[in-house]
């Protein structure tokens, strides 16, 4: 959920993509914006920077017994990243 403090440079969107990994296999740039728009409507009522960095998701595109946790201004960032 990148905001005007932290716009995504691209030294963050190299370690972004460096720690995360590229797009998720599968799935269209389109439906990727659609996920994208969906995470920011399901958290819209979420007002300050301090509330959004302490939301941890499970990551929907890890399919693992156990999905890794990542923080949801993270994961937001790096779907941003992936869709430049």
């Amino acid at each position: 959920m990148a905001t005007k403090e932290t716009e995504l440079t691209p030294a963050k969107r190299k370690r972004l993509l460096k720690k995360f990994g590229p797009s998720p296999k599968g799935y269209t740039t389109r439906e990727l914006e659609q996920f994208l728009d969906l995470l920011y409507g399901m958290y819209s009522h979420v007002y300050t920077a301090s509330q959004l960095s302490e939301v941890v998701i499970s990551d929907p595109f890890d399919r693992s017994e156990t999905p890794r946790q990542i923080k949801l201004v993270e994961f937001t960032d790096w779907l941003e990243a992936v869709l430049l």
